[in-house]
């Protein structure tokens, strides 16, 4: 069954009309075929690079660190097959919140929401205490860091 992008890139690349269109024979599509395999955020993931493959992917790739390429690639060797619309409907998903903002914003707050729909929660606290680090404590455990002879000098000298 060819896909909603290959009967309609024959028109004029990059025309908005042209991507409105390949994303609304997708979406028609994605209703049909909802019945499917439910991803994991992983799979998920592991879809999207092998959908982006070695050219575009290449980016991504090189921006992760090793427990991500280690995770994803073991992800991605035991995916299985996915079938076609399963594909086209994560790629529809993932344009479509794309366009709806815009742009992406990522916060300490924002990640904190989103590891907390997935994670147990004192799994969430332990890496969104990592990531905060001693910036995110308040001034006396900051103070606590500090040995107590550079602490005395600095207090001596004010």
């Amino acid at each position: 069954m060819p896909s909603a992008y290959d009967r309609d890139k024959d028109k004029s690349p990059g025309s908005q009309r042209d991507i409105a269109s390949v994303m609304a024979a997708l979406a028609s599509r994605q209703a049909e075929n909802a019945g499917g395999r439910k991803l994991t955020g992983p799979e998920r993931a592991a879809v999207l690079m092998l959908a982006l493959g070695e050219q575009h992917g290449s980016k991504v790739w090189s921006l992760l660190d090793d427990d991500e390429l280690r995770e994803l690639s073991v992800v991605m060797s035991t995916l299985g097959t996915i079938e076609a619309p399963a594909v086209e409907g994560l790629l529809l998903e993932f344009v479509s919140r794309m366009s709806a903002s815009g742009a992406l914003m990522g916060t300490y707050d924002a990640t904190e929401r989103l590891l907390q729909q997935y994670l147990p929660p004192e799994r969430v606290g332990g890496i969104m205490e990592e990531i905060r680090g001693p910036a995110g404590r308040n001034m006396w455990e900051k103070l606590s860091n500090v040995q107590e002879e550079v602490l005395a000098n600095y207090l001596k000298n004010e």
